[in-house]
């Protein structure tokens, strides 16, 4: 794994287990004394070197650490759900790529 930033370690630290345990990206940013989108990195950072770092939409809403199969479903589907969406949104403005080309 990568080696972490000290506002990451203490994000960390911060992070409760489970999902019953989640915390709003808003409280952990206000604990850390950030701006709620620098959470928002520190949560894609943290995943992308490994780090199980689940997240729900639904109540309790917020992140966690991953610790049972279904909360590793969850956060798997929610964003896949995200890149589904996406993918609608750019295939919607692909759909006008010829206005944009240069000659």
């Amino acid at each position: 794994m990568t080696k972490l930033s000290d506002i990451e370690r203490q994000f960390l630290s911060a992070l409760p287990d489970g999902r019953d345990n989640a915390v709003t990206l808003l409280n952990l940013s206000r604990a850390l004394n950030i701006n709620k989108h620098k959470v928002s990195e520190i949560v894609a950072r943290l995943r992308n070197a490994g780090y199980l770092v689940g997240s729900s939409k639904s109540r309790p809403n917020g992140v966690y650490f991953i610790i049972t199969a279904q909360e590793f479903w969850e956060t798997v589907n929610t964003i896949n759900k995200s890149i589904q969406s996406q993918q609608v949104t750019l295939d919607a403005l692909m759909n006008h790529e010829e206005r944009f080309m240069r000659e």
